[in-house]
Formats: C-alpha cells, sequence, structure tokens
C-alpha cells in the first residue's frame, strides 16, 4: 500500500501516514522547501543528535512500501563528497520484475528548489535500445549506489534540494533532502528527510 510509510531505517515499525503525522506533529520540523508534482510531502527526523557540536556525516534517508516491495534511499555527505544508496528489498514470495524500454534499469537526480535536474546518474551513459528486464528475487534486495566526487558537488551543492531514486519504467519515486551539516542547540539535533509519494513531474525529464 502506497499509504504506508517506514518512519526510521533502524529497525522501527511501518506506520501509516497518518500515524506519522502524529507521531511528528509536536516536533520543531523545518519547512520543505520543494513539492513537485501532486503527492504528499512527509518531513521526518532521520538521523543526529542534540548535542553541542557540528555534524561531520549529514546523512538523509526515505523509504516507501508498495505491495512486498520496500524502496529506501539513503544520501550521505561525507569529506564533501555526496553519497548515494538507493536498496529495493522484495520482501514477496515471487520475483519482482519489470519490463524495460532499454537497457537501462534505475535512475537518480538531484533536484533544486524549483524541481530542475541538476544532476543526473545517467548522464552520459549509454544504454542498450533493446527491450529489456530486471527483477528482484523473493526476500532479496538490490542495491545501486554511486558517489559524487567533492569537486563535481561543489559545482550545484548550494541550489540541491532534494535527491530521488527510482527503477526506469515505474510509476513510483523516492525523495529525501539533501543532508547538510548544522550545529546542533537543544533539542534541535536531527538531520531530516522527506519522503515525497505521487505522480509527477518529479524531475526536468
Amino acid at each position: 500500500m502506497l499509504g504506508k510509510l517506514l518512519s526510521s531505517k533502524k529497525g522501527l515499525a511501518t506506520v501509516a501516514i497518518t500515524a506519522s503525522l502524529l507521531s511528528f506533529a509536536a516536533l520543531p520540523l523545518p519547512q520543505a522547501s520543494a513539492h513537485f508534482g501532486t503527492g504528499i510531502g512527509i518531513t521526518f527526523p532521520a538521523g543526529g543528535s542534540s548535542g553541542g557540536s557540528t555534524y561531520s556525516r549529514p546523512e538523509s534517508y526515505a523509504a516507501v512500501t508498495h505491495d512486498s516491495i520496500i524502496e529506501e534511499l539513503t544520501v550521505t555527505e561525507k569529506s564533501g563528497r555526496l553519497l548515494l544508496e538507493y536498496k529495493v528489498t522484495n520482501n514477496g514470495d515471487t520475483p519482482y520484475t519489470v519490463d524495460h524500454r532499454d537497457g537501462q534499469v534505475y535512475d537518480m537526480a538531484i533536484l533544486d528548489k524549483n524541481g530542475t535536474a541538476l544532476w543526473h546518474w545517467s548522464d552520459g551513459m549509454a544504454f542498450t535500445q533493446a527491450l529489456t528486464s530486471s527483477s528482484v528475487e523473493a526476500h532479496k534486495s538490490a542495491i545501486y549506489s554511486t558517489e559524487i566526487k567533492r569537486a563535481d558537488y561543489k559545482k550545484f551543492k548550494d541550489d540541491a534540494v532534494l535527491v530521488t531514486a527510482w527503477l526506469v519504467d515505474t510509476p513510483l519515486k523516492v525523495s529525501t533532502r539533501v543532508p547538510r551539516a548544522v550545529a546542533t542547540g537543544s533539542n534541535s539535533g536531527a538531520i531530516f528527510g522527506t519522503i515525497v509519494i505521487g505522480n509527477g513531474p518529479w524531475y526536468d525529464d
């Protein structure tokens, strides 16, 4: 069910949208700075502490379930580099198969506040134009990861707002806010991620 969300990366139970909203209603969450297409955006704490130091490895995370499939997106900034991991898990008893128009299986994008893509994982890549398919076996996961080097990330870092990942030729995309290192204060130490569910448009394809 698309209404179900994972509220945490580390073993917390999957909860419904209504429960998520009630759980975080009392938190002083920042307003999302971008909403694309029609859908639901929920901001939630994804990590951090309330100490007085500055984060050295900010991280944001989002996940969504549909049927027996869990899609997770983790984005970490480390020493000026941006690390992206997109994980698709099949908790069903049969393979999860997607038919593709060409050889591309997945993609990732970084968007600015207007929904314009500043970076695509697939930029400059060539894929076979033949029809293909990809599968995630029952009770298995497929992990797609990439690293944006410091020099490349620096070029658009100040304008980056959301990171989005998706399996090509499927309607669902999972998005999280670009992580930022922030100085902590009392009761303010959290890195925030955003789950966005909807029918797009999600980027300037």
